[in-house]
């Protein structure tokens, strides 16, 4: 019997973008690399393609921990019941997190490629490389977010978002490698990952 779920156009549209992407890519890459990716790429049940699942990543970690690291520096806006001026930097805070959210979201998406090409180094070499591209995703994004704060806010948005990228994405990268086949993976599989993964930096923010 036939899984209807197999019949979805969501996932029918995730495989073939990803094959046209191995196709398009196949000067760069081995034939028997790509049969192997497509064989395993088919075993997914609901997959997710590189770009979305980073670009997803990307928002999350644009999210949670710049909201962890304003609450704890700023208080997000706490007790605008006694005092009103505080609201005014509440919507500031507010501004910056959509900001890193929007942006961190298409940081994500446009490294995805690079991220998907890790799949033939060594582990050592994919933390390394992951953590050099989650910095440069951290300095783009933290300085964008930043910036809304009176223009010199980037310099610390950076300073924040550049070592909160190298860990996420060192962190991430190694196990979307890990749980994915043929570089898809599963969109049950990469919901709780990338929220994990996020969600547990920005405890460690917040200290908890």
């Amino acid at each position: 019997m036939c899984d209807g779920r197999a019949f979805d156009p969501r996932h029918t549209h995730a495989r073939l973008t990803w094959l046209a992407q191995e196709v398009g890519g196949g000067e760069r890459r081995p034939l028997p690399v790509r049969r192997d990716d497509y064989e395993q790429g088919l075993l997914v049940a609901r997959p997710v393609a590189p770009r979305e699942a980073f670009a997803l990543f990307g928002a999350l970690l644009g999210l949670l921990p710049p909201a962890a690291i304003f609450t704890r520096t700023f208080g997000f806006g706490a007790g605008l019941e006694q005092d009103w001026g505080r609201y005014s930097f509440f919507l500031l805070c507010l501004t910056m997190n959509v900001v890193c959210v929007l942006f961190g979201r298409a940081m994500g998406a446009r490294l995805a490629a690079r991220f998907d090409a890790l799949r033939s180094r060594s582990w050592l070499y994919t933390v390394a490389a992951a953590a050099l591209l989650g910095a440069a995703w951290g300095f783009a994004t933290g300085s964008l977010g930043g910036f809304v704060f009176f223009g010199f806010g980037a310099f610390f948005g950076a300073a924040c978002a550049i070592p909160v990228g190298a860990v996420a994405f060192a962190v991430f990268a190694p196990l979307h490698r890990l749980v994915a086949r043929g570089g898809m993976i599963d969109a049950r599989q990469l919901r709780p990952l990338a929220l994990g993964v996020a969600a547990t930096v920005a405890a460690v923010i917040l200290g908890l």
